[in-house]
């Protein structure tokens, strides 16, 4: 890490008074690569990509998630874009710290075909994993295979040295919603975006997509985050974060 004299600045106003603080470091989130994970009675297996997986890959995200084209996340759609980007088995030691993105695949193994997959992309230095993307093809969904990639996932990011997870939710998929919001996954609501991303309409067409954002805290970072006392907020931003802190606390005890 590069050090800089901070001595001449000041922050704008005193934080992080209400939370513990810590000397600046070098951070990195690294990628721990997850042994296969079988599902169904061994029909499916859950593993980390390969090199060999990259055109099925891109294949799959074709069908499970076209509305990606055109958009900030439409790599995926492109094979020659994912050794740049995407951690592979074959050069896992180096890619665990240097490629920002790790992308999960389930395979089922009598056909060799890839089924469904996952993306986690991580930010070094804010300590974060974002769960980007989860999809399964048309013909094998409503075969628990996201509760297969959910699994891995919470083992492998509560192994890398991250504090802060977010994840965002299209506004046309309740599936998705219902399940990311289930008692005990831990994740609380943070706002709504309209607009927030383009999505693929059919043929050359896009719009822009509402996404619901979340959160949650792992490895203790709570612990370092500010509290609401320490906030400097409008009265009506202060009414809408109480808002939303009575909805997670619901979020927290119910079955939805």
């Amino acid at each position: 890490m590069r050090i800089l004299d901070m001595t001449p600045y000041r922050p704008y106003r005193p934080m992080g008074q209400s939370c513990l603080t810590r000397p600046i470091r070098d951070k990195q989130v690294l990628w721990i690569k997850s042994e296969p994970e079988t599902h169904r009675n061994g029909r499916f297996v859950g593993r980390p990509l390969a090199r060999a997986d990259i055109q099925p890959a891109a294949e799959l995200w074709g069908a499970a998630y076209p509305e990606i084209y055109g958009s900030a996340h439409d790599f995926l759609l492109y094979p020659e874009e994912y050794e740049s980007q995407i951690a592979l088995v074959e050069t896992w030691e180096t890619d665990a710290r240097r490629k920002p993105c790790c992308m999960l695949v389930v395979e089922e193994v009598a056909s060799a075909r890839l089924t469904a997959a996952s993306l986690m992309t991580k930010f070094d230095k804010n300590l974060q994993i974002e769960y980007t993307f989860a999809g399964t093809h048309p013909d094998y969904r409503r075969q628990g295979l996201m509760g297969l990639l959910g699994k891995i996932m919470h083992r492998m990011v509560r192994a890398s040295g991250a504090e802060y997870l977010t994840t965002f939710l299209e506004t046309w998929h309740t599936i998705t919603q219902a399940e990311t919001l289930k008692r005990g996954h831990g994740w609380k609501v943070a706002g709504i975006f309209p607009g927030n991303f383009t999505r693929w309409a059919g043929g050359q067409q896009e719009y822009r997509a509402c996404e619901v954002y979340m959160y949650q805290f792992v490895n203790e970072g709570e612990k370092y985050a500010t509290r609401p006392q320490e906030w400097q907020l409008h009265p009506a931003l202060r009414r809408l974060w109480e808002e939303l802190e009575r909805l997670n606390a619901r979020l927290g005890q119910e079955s939805w």
